[in-house]
């Protein structure tokens, strides 16, 4: 019974991680609009944190889809399976961590209180979800 409860604690808390990263995400992309310039900056620049918001909605979306369902698949198809897979896990853990700081550290050059809130919250759910990358059994 105890494995049961787990189970469901670790998956209603992928679906609340992955709505708070989707919804943040899509409110600071739309907030923020996509241009060619800016998307430019991120690539060759590493400025903006655009990039990390269209990352924001993938796991987004992997993470529902994983406490949903409780399959793994999608997460190992972005990730990578095989031989690597610890190190691709590892890779990824980085990514999060880096996006979450990036984005927290980012929040106070955004004018506007609603998008530094928003900006702290994708920020922190990027660091929780490297966390939970660790609650897998």
């Amino acid at each position: 019974m105890a494995h049961i409860n787990k189970q469901i604690r670790k998956r209603l808390v992928s679906i609340t991680l992955g709505i708070v990263l989707l919804i943040t995400s899509i409110v600071l992309i739309v907030k923020t609009g996509i241009n060619s310039e800016e998307i430019q900056s991120a690539l060759f620049f590493g400025i903006s944190p655009i990039l990390f918001y269209m990352l924001g909605i993938v796991f987004g979306v992997e993470r529902v889809v994983f406490g949903v369902t409780g399959s793994e698949k999608l997460f190992r198809l972005l990730a990578g399976d095989g031989e690597l897979y610890y190190t691709a896990l590892l890779g990824v853990f980085f990514i999060f961590i880096v996006s979450g700081v990036l984005i927290l550290a980012y929040t106070p050059v955004i004018a506007g209180i609603i998008e530094k809130v928003l900006e702290l919250i994708n920020g922190l759910s990027f660091l929780a979800l490297s966390a939970t990358l660790f609650m897998r059994s």
